[in-house]
């Protein structure tokens, strides 16, 4: 199955990671757009779904620059309520996170230091949808 997913995060290096796993998944393909902030993160997204493109699943970082997660979480879930977010944070059971699943994310992935274990989680969330 071929999906489309959106990584919001600051980190270039986190970005370029979880594309490269996602490239190694031999089940499925994807589609990977990514954005360095939670401004550029609602910019792309509206763009894709506005063209007919809705990513699958969007990955929110929630420390960034300009626009942190929680706020971009909550403008695309305002715009695009069937929207599938997913904090993609270092900083899980924290109150952060917690504003964040009350902006309207689904759920927490957390950034592990098993890629696989994270690629292998972020498909269940996708085979799930």
């Amino acid at each position: 199955m071929d999906y489309s997913i959106l990584i919001v995060d600051d980190e270039g290096d986190i970005r370029k990671l979880m594309s490269l796993f996602l490239e190694m998944n031999e089940t499925h393909t994807f589609t990977i757009y990514s954005a360095e902030n939670g401004k550029k993160g609602i910019n792309i997204y509206s763009k894709l779904t506005n063209s007919g493109r809705k990513p699958d699943i969007v990955l929110m970082d929630l420390r960034m620059p300009v626009m942190d997660g929680v706020e971009a979480t909550r403008r695309i879930i305002e715009s695009h309520p069937d929207a599938n977010v997913y904090i993609f944070t270092a900083y899980t059971k924290t109150e952060v996170e917690q504003d964040a699943l009350i902006a309207g994310a689904r759920g927490t992935l957390s950034k592990d230091v098993d890629w696989n274990r994270t690629i292998a989680n972020v498909v269940n969330i996708l085979e799930s949808l």
